[in-house]
């Protein structure tokens, strides 16, 4: 049996039933994440009628707030289903808020090569990142549509709009951007700076960290220097659209959002290549709703994005909507990463800095040769927080057990982490394809294929061998960690790659679909090469950008 082109299953909500919702919106965008939350704020503040859907929940506003802070909690973070030690590397993604297999875009399947990460609820991703939010450099868009100067004033803007703290460097490989001032540095930052820099590495920078993070004291969401961000801000410091933005337009007349939404297909207007609505399950109810919008987009993730797209197949678009190139659901990216951490030998019996900060108060950017020659460029930062668990416990089983609760008192504020990041691997075989298993809901996931090439291995090995001589060099002690698997750095790009022909990608440069004049995909995907650096502010920019070129296309009709 079939349900509007999806095979049924034992455990699907849904029920047959389809609710019609007559009102014609003159947007609606799919995900409230880092692209979806920008041009859903700037749209409606600008007069839209606008709806935002969500497959997940609307968090309670003290939802973190009502976490134990790091480092107090009595269970020391290791759950009954937890082996110990455990690897540290591990730690950021064991957070509850992360979606269960039954509830991801992505298959069992998938994970044989390529891990990945969703959050299902308002504001994605966002409720769990880190902030860092640093520029691509003029060189990193090589082979885009669009250059460094056509992004610039929007990364400004996007900036100030969501208040990201840092220094001007004067770097080129990091432009500069618009700042308040970041959190001091403590002596574990200062270690690494001195070993970086004394390794005489050229084109090699250690500068603070730029987070989308309000550090001034004076505000009443002020960073209460928590030590760590990949847990959720407690006091609402760090951006998120469902704190910062959506509060401006909630109780706007021409603005809504729908939780508990999931899209699942869209649909085209008969005899056209328009958008006419998008069918989406009401997670609660069980029931179908059929959305229509003049505009549609999509912001869902590279990964969310083109299972959308390839679910939406219908008798003049077989192979997915928006995918007459071929190339929906290639090129697929993530930045491959290498994560060391330790115990610093010079901070061993040291109290904790008078301020811990966020954690990463450090950024930086270096380059690496590789056998043939040619240099590569990658990016990282380096991590000091307060441990709910303790991995440092791991390196004790050598000394005596009488021994062992002194040590792990010296050890407590010593320990640091260095993760680094290689460019992505745009390779059009990493790709993503419609899978035969389905959620909970019966909805067809997709599965990836993907692999390392031989560069991104060699890029991999210069990066361990940088990450190692560095933390020696900072008096680290034992080294756990390595390259993680395809996946974990979650900066995933390039499955719905922008291009200037419609042959090559999926949009133009202005995130407008090829196929669909009214179809506009605003999140990772677009990106065509990811570079070293973080994504997240990139994606906002563009977002930003797609709602300039919106505006001042209604303006002018």
């Amino acid at each position: 049996m079939y349900l509007n082109g999806f095979s049924s299953h034992p455990t699907a909500l849904w029920s047959v039933q389809k609710v019609a919702n007559e009102q014609v919106y003159d947007f609606i965008v799919v995900g409230t994440g880092a692209g979806g939350g920008i041009v859903a704020y700037r749209l409606a503040k600008a007069g839209f009628r606008v709806l935002s859907v969500e497959q997940g929940p609307r968090l309670p506003e003290n939802y973190f707030s009502a976490i134990d802070p790091p480092g107090t909690r009595k269970d020391w973070g290791i759950r009954p289903e937890m082996s110990f030690p455990t690897d540290s590397r591990e730690a950021i993604f064991r957070n509850a808020l992360f979606a269960q297999p039954q509830a991801r875009a992505t298959s069992r399947a998938a994970e044989r090569s390529f891990l990945s990460y969703q959050v299902n609820a308002v504001g994605g991703l966002q409720n769990l990142w880190n902030g860092v939010s640093v520029r691509f450099a003029p060189q990193d868009f090589g082979g885009w549509p669009i250059s460094y100067s056509d992004l610039a004033p929007h990364y400004s803007d996007t900036e100030k709009l969501v208040t990201v703290c840092g220094t001007r460097e004067g770097i080129g490989d990091l432009p500069d951007g618009e700042y308040i001032p970041p959190k001091p540095l403590r002596p574990a930052d200062e270690l690494v700076i001195n070993a970086i820099h004394g390794m005489g590495r050229p084109h090699t920078y250690v500068i603070p960290n730029r987070k989308a993070i309000e550090t001034r004291a004076d505000r009443p969401n002020a960073c209460v220097s928590t030590g760590i961000c990949t847990s959720g801000c407690m006091p609402n410091a760090m951006y998120k659209f469902s704190t910062r933005l959506l509060p401006e337009i909630e109780s706007l007349p021409n603005y809504e959002l729908r939780p508990n939404c999931k899209a699942i297909r869209l649909a085209l207007k008969q005899g056209s290549s328009e958008i006419e609505s998008l069918t989406c399950l009401d997670t609660q109810s069980g029931e179908q709703l059929q959305l229509k919008a003049r505009h549609f987009i999509l912001a869902g993730g590279a990964l969310e994005t083109p299972r959308l797209l390839l679910n939406s197949a219908c008798e003049q678009a077989p192979e997915g909507l928006a995918n007459r190139s071929g190339t929906l659901g290639r090129y697929l990216q993530d930045n491959a990463k290498v994560a060391f951490s330790t115990a610093l030998l010079k901070l061993w019996g040291k109290p904790a800095a008078p301020d811990v900060g966020y954690g990463d108060l450090l950024i930086l950017v270096s380059r690496g040769q590789l056998p043939d020659g040619s240099e590569f460029s990658f990016c990282g930062h380096a991590i000091q927080t307060v441990l709910d668990t303790p991995y440092y416990l791991e390196g004790l089983r050598k000394f005596p057990r009488a021994v062992r609760p002194w040590l792990a008192r010296k050890l407590f504020n010593s320990y640091l982490t260095l993760a680094v990041f290689a460019p992505g691997d745009p390779d059009p075989d990493n790709r993503i394809t419609r899978s035969a298993e389905t959620d909970a809901h019966g909805i067809p996931q997709v599965d990836i294929q993907y692999r390392y090439s031989e560069r991104t291995l060699q890029m991999l090995d210069e990066m361990d061998r940088f990450v190692r001589k560095a933390l020696r060099r900072c008096s680290g002690t034992l080294l756990q960690g390595g390259r993680d698997r395809p996946g974990t750095g979650i900066h995933y790009a390039g499955s719905t790659r922008m291009s200037s022909g419609a042959e090559d990608g999926v949009v133009d440069r202005n995130l407008r679909t090829h196929d669909h004049p009214n179809l506009y995909i605003a999140d990772g995907g677009v990106v065509p090469t990811l570079p070293d650096k973080h994504v997240t502010l990139t994606i906002m920019s563009l977002a930003s950008r797609l709602a300039d070129h919106l505006l001042k296309q209604d303006s002018a009709a």
